[in-house]
Parts: C-alpha cells; sequence; structure tokens
C-alpha cells in the first residue's frame, strides 16, 4: 500500500481549510489504553485510606524498599496502580489518554501494555536498589504510574520528536525537549537528593526504559521481528542476533544489510514527512517531499514483488 493509500494522505481527513483538525486520543472502546485507566481510577477508589478495606490494599500493595527486600515482590508491580490523591491519578491517566493511544497503535496492545508494566517495576527495582544501597530511606513508601508513563513519553518522544506539546496547557514546546529539560531536572534532583528524588529515580528508570524501547524495537531481545525507530523489521534474529553477528547475504549487486538499511531509512523519511502532514496538511509539503514519498512507495512495491 502506498503512502497515498494511507488515511493521513487523505485531505479530507487531515486538513480543513488552513489548519489541521484536532480528532481526538484515537482510543477504542476497550483497548489496553482504555483498560488501564479503568483499572486505575477503580483501584483509587477502592484504596481510600478512609476505609478498612481501603487501607488493607495499601497496606498490601504500596512500594517499600524493604519490604520488597524481605521478599514482597509483588509490591514492584502493585505500586503501580496505586494513587496519592485526585491530582496524583488525574494528571497521569490525562498523559496516558494523550500519548498511549499513538504507541498502542503502533505496537499493537499486547506490546503497549509490557513496555507501560515494564517502566513501572523497573523504576521501582532501582528505587529498591536505592534503598538497599542506604542512598535513601528503604522504609519509605512509593505509589504511582510515573514510571510507566515516563516511558510512555519517553518512546513518544524517540518516534515523534518534533510533535509539539502544551507545557502547562500554555506553552507549546517539542516533546522531545521536554523530555530533555525532565531528563535534566531527574539527574539533578537526583543527585542533590532535593525534594521526590525518589520519585525521579523512578521517572527516570521508566524513562530509560521508553528510549531503549522505541530504538531497538523491544521485541529484540525475544528474536523477534521489532518495530524500532524506522518501523522496519531487523535481521539476524533481532537485535540479539545482530549483535552476536547475522550473516550478509548478497542478492544480485545489492546485499541483504543494504535492502534492510534503506527499507529502514525509507521508513524514517515517511515518518517524518506525515508528521508534517498531520500537523500542517498535505498542502504543506514541497515537491520534493512528495517526489520523495513516491520513490520511497515504489521501492517498498519492488521490494514485497521480490519477496513474493
Amino acid at each position: 500500500m502506498g503512502w497515498q493509500d494511507r488515511d493521513y494522505a487523505n485531505e479530507q481527513t487531515y486538513y480543513s481549510g488552513r489548519r489541521p483538525m484536532y480528532r481526538g486520543s484515537g482510543m477504542g472502546t476497550w483497548d489496553v489504553v482504555t483498560r488501564i485507566i479503568v483499572a486505575n481510577i477503580a483501584i483509587h477508589f477502592l484504596s481510600r485510606p478512609n476505609t478498612e478495606f481501603g487501607l488493607k490494599i495499601l497496606g498490601f500493595g504500596l512500594m517499600q524498599a524493604s519490604s520488597v527486600l524481605h521478599g514482597e515482590i509483588w509490591r514492584l508491580f502493585t505500586a503501580t496502580y496505586l494513587h496519592a490523591n485526585f491530582s496524583h491519578i488525574f494528571f497521569n491517566m490525562l498523559m496516558l489518554y494523550f500519548f498511549g493511544p499513538v504507541l498502542e497503535r503502533r505496537w499493537g496492545g499486547k506490546q503497549f501494555f509490557v513496555v507501560y508494566t515494564i517502566g513501572g517495576i523497573a523504576g521501582n527495582i532501582v528505587l529498591t536498589l536505592a534503598g538497599a544501597a542506604q542512598l535513601m530511606d528503604p522504609t519509605t513508601f512509593g505509589l504511582g504510574a510515573s514510571g510507566s508513563l515516563w516511558a510512555i513519553m519517553a518512546a513518544v518522544a524517540m518516534y515523534f520528536p518534533n510533535a509539539e506539546v502544551l507545557v502547562y496547557f500554555l506553552f507549546p514546546v517539542r516533546i522531545r525537549t521536554m523530555v530533555i529539560v525532565y531528563l535534566v531536572w531527574f539527574v539533578y534532583n537526583i543527585m542533590t537528593q532535593g525534594s521526590n528524588y525518589g520519585g525521579d529515580i523512578c521517572h527516570l528508570a521508566g524513562l530509560i526504559v521508553g528510549v531503549w524501547w522505541a530504538r531497538t524495537g523491544g521485541w529484540a531481545w525475544a528474536g523477534g521481528s521489532p518495530r524500532g525507530l524506522g518501523g522496519a523489521s531487523k535481521p539476524g534474529g533481532g537485535w540479539l542476533g545482530q549483535l552476536l553477528g547475522g550473516s550478509s547475504k548478497k542478492t544480485g549487486n545489492t546485499t541483504f544489510r543494504g535492502r534492510v538499511q534503506q527499507r529502514k531509512e525509507d521508513a524514517e523519511l515517511v515518518n517524518r514527512i506525515l508528521e508534517k502532514v498531520y500537523a500542517k496538511g498535505i498542502n504543506s509539503l514541497s515537491d520534493a517531499e512528495r517526489k520523495a514519498l513516491k520513490e520511497a512507495t515504489d521501492r517498498a512495491k519492488s521490494e514485497e514483488a521480490r519477496t513474493g
């Protein structure tokens, strides 16, 4: 399928008059993002500390390094579905609502849930290690989905670095710039042990997970067919296969690796141009950009014909 056949190349869909239209988050009725939001809200209401049942949930699920070190490893997961108050859960779920669907559409529901979960657990693992090393009080309680959310935010910034977000709903900033600024702040606050530096340990760990997953495609460690920054499958059994030294097979005048590299470059080019279409409309494309898209499409069709 050529780029002209895709929804984002449809002028009626993405361009009206002189301004691009915002068409919502794209969430379905029961996609994974929706289910995670519903689960967080339900657990938040059940875990209110003014009820005996709520106190039992909190006592069972809160993150605490000393408890994890004594075998209560479920806290690494359960704490990511607990929140301190309304504003805590509201802003976390708002981030998930706006930034989650684009990744779920790209990865699929199962992989999205894996990344979301790993981001949160990774933050709590690092928090546990910090407690074990006495870098912070191991009896301190922690909760929240921030590690998971920063894994999602970092991945979005890797895929769509030039997309603009409204910081505090007022200031338009490129998402890549925003993530870099927060990264610097997290590192500084952890080094100086500032306010909530334990939380920033979780944020930083989640951010690293998101960057790693977007760059490698994530599933590569399992020998699957990852979709990294270029969206193309990688040869040689995925990331692990390349690390161990996959073979380079010659076909005519073009090596197997060369074709894979070309597909990756084409995918990156198409992604960049289509982001522009989404932001400014299809009429914003120059003749050179239209030509580049057509050439990339022709190469993809040729590759499909070659592989049958």
